[in-house]
């Protein structure tokens, strides 16, 4: 076990501090991603109607529940880190993965290559993506620790030759999309780990998904000497070409295209629409129309009194836009927006995850220095 006496988790309590604005210019790019079919029918919709089916705290003071995999409603896993307290008061930093099966909560430690590389230890954990049950991979949230579950053992390996982030998509266990700061991606084939492409070095890459087709990636921050930058990336496992890149200046604030700073992409397949999630001081969420020229509609402004963490979604007509804080997400049925509120006092929502009719939000409680949490619920 573990004793930590100092985390960075005081960091996380300033979700609300850091988002840029940026502006959008077309860039050319040879391939292009496929377009949404074009109809004149009314969209289908999905309800409004959501409950909350359960509540659980995972670990004592200073836990986080970072990132969360649904196989479906009885078999759940959470990647973060759950503390315990030792018989004389000290905070045990030992647990980093948990598993729901239906009835309990089972709490692991997973041996992780620290980010100082200096040996195994329960590192805390950022994302957890499971393949089957044969087939459990995890990301440690300081870059670059991974470990795999083959069915009988977990291995921990430290990857020196790319970054790997929990910011990461993946299309199946031997195709893996990673990003990260300073404009950095990553592409595992199941056996290598190999830098992709960007032709940057900023800002920093929030956010990767994907289709069977294509790979999309978005960044926003500072760019150093330039300023306030967003990036939009599209390509493959070799290159991701930058289809349009803004950088903040008051010549083109009042532009057309402008999305300000880019957050999260999310495209359910091929044939769907690809959503981008950005904004500054305000957030919204457009529905990419053109990708050459370059055109976005706007969808939809959220009155959120904090930051909007990601778009994710199962379909053009069921997205879901969660807040960082007030337990509370919005969502797009195919026709109109709606905002449910799960009710949860303090809580920090540090990831959102849903899986056909099963939804989660995960994070901590007060604001990071109380016990992870997990809220569970139905989409009916």
């Amino acid at each position: 076990m573990m004793v930590l006496h100092s985390k960075d988790f005081m960091t996380r309590k300033i979700l609300a501090a850091l988002l840029s604005v940026i502006l959008f210019t077309a860039v050319d790019c040879k391939d292009e991603p496929t377009k949404p079919p074009v109809t004149e029918q009314p969209q289908d919709t999905t309800s409004h109607n959501f409950v909350v089916t359960r509540v659980d705290t995972l670990g004592s003071l200073f836990s986080f529940a970072n990132g969360v995999d649904i196989v479906n409603e009885n078999n759940i896993w959470v990647a973060g880190i759950f503390t315990e307290k030792d018989t004389d008061g000290t905070i045990l930093y030992n647990k980093n993965l948990a598993h729901w099966d239906g009835e309990n909560w089972t709490l692991m430690s997973i041996p992780m290559y620290g980010y100082n590389n200096t040996g195994p230890s329960p590192e805390e954990l950022g994302a957890v993506k499971v393949f089957d049950d044969s087939l459990i991979f995890v990301v440690a949230r300081q870059d670059n620790s991974v470990a795999w579950w083959n069915g009988t053992k977990w291995t921990s390996n430290y990857v020196n030759e790319a970054v790997v982030s929990p910011n990461f998509w993946a299309r199946s266990p031997s195709d893996i999309y990673f990003v990260a700061s300073q404009g950095r991606a990553t592409h595992y084939n199941g056996q290598t780990f190999t830098k992709i492409n960007t032709g940057i070095i900023n800002p920093p890459l929030t956010d990767v998904w994907g289709d069977e087709n294509a790979v999309y990636a978005v960044g926003e921050g500072h760019g150093g000497d330039e300023g306030l930058e967003s990036v939009f990336l599209f390509g493959n496992s070799t290159q991701l070409n930058i289809f349009n890149k803004y950088v903040l200046n008051s010549s083109n604030e009042n532009s057309p295209n402008f999305l300000g700073g880019m957050k999260s992409v999310f495209r359910a397949s091929k044939n769907s629409k690809l959503w981008i999630l950005g904004g500054w001081g305000s957030w919204k969420v457009y529905d990419i129309e053109s990708m050459s020229p370059f055109n976005a509609e706007r969808s939809f402004e959220f009155p959120f009194d904090y930051p909007a963490i990601l778009i994710r979604g199962t379909d053009d007509n069921d997205l879901y836009v969660p807040s960082s804080l007030n337990s509370e997400f919005y969502h797009y049925n195919g026709n109109s927006w709606y905002k449910f509120n799960a009710n949860i006092n303090n809580l920090l929502t540090l990831q959102f995850a849903v899986k056909k009719s099963n939804w989660m939000m995960i994070g901590s409680l007060r604001n990071g220095v109380g016990s992870g949490i997990v809220v569970i619920g139905k989409h009916n």
